[in-house]
């Protein structure tokens, strides 16, 4: 493709013939050492920008791309919804209807789950890490995640149990 080039050759082909001698190669490869350290530089960021590109604030990518980043061997991260269950309702105060789920003895309130459980917690998702990984790298998780998460997403980053 046009932007794989190697300069080394280039500048190899287009010496005339005659000088096409051994010092005068090494000395147009050494001329040739800051441009290709330049598009050495140029070319892993154009892979890096190309990269983030491809992923997108959609959690299999997001979690994809945490995972190559911080655990690329193992890929323990993983991302779970904000609220932990939905609520169950088994009527609605407005109904106003008599259920008889407990008998006198036991008191008239029976928690499905308790009020921590359904809460809305203010959180759109959670991503799950290792705990050495939230203890050393919390600072790039949070810059990561906000690079690719979409706008007005809430997030927290919990130790993974």
């Amino acid at each position: 493709m046009w932007y794989k080039i190697d300069w080394n050759i280039l500048v190899l082909d287009n010496l005339p013939t005659v000088m096409r001698k051994p010092s005068l190669s090494a000395l147009a490869q050494i001329l040739l050492k800051p441009l290709n350290s330049l598009y050495y530089k140029w070319y892993n960021w154009r892979i890096d920008n190309i990269y983030k590109l491809d992923h997108t604030n959609q959690i299999c990518y997001l979690r994809g791309s945490l995972n190559d980043k911080f655990d690329p061997v193992e890929r323990r991260i993983y991302i779970g919804d904000g609220q932990f269950y939905k609520t169950q309702y088994i009527f609605t105060e407005v109904e106003e209807q008599d259920v008889w789920l407990d008998t006198e003895v036991e008191p008239d309130t029976i928690w499905l789950r308790t009020e921590s459980e359904t809460a809305d917690t203010g959180l759109d998702f959670i991503v799950y890490v290792q705990e050495a990984l939230f203890n050393t790298q919390l600072d790039g998780l949070h810059a990561h995640i906000k690079f690719y998460k979409a706008g007005g997403k809430r997030y927290n980053i919990f130790i993974d149990e």
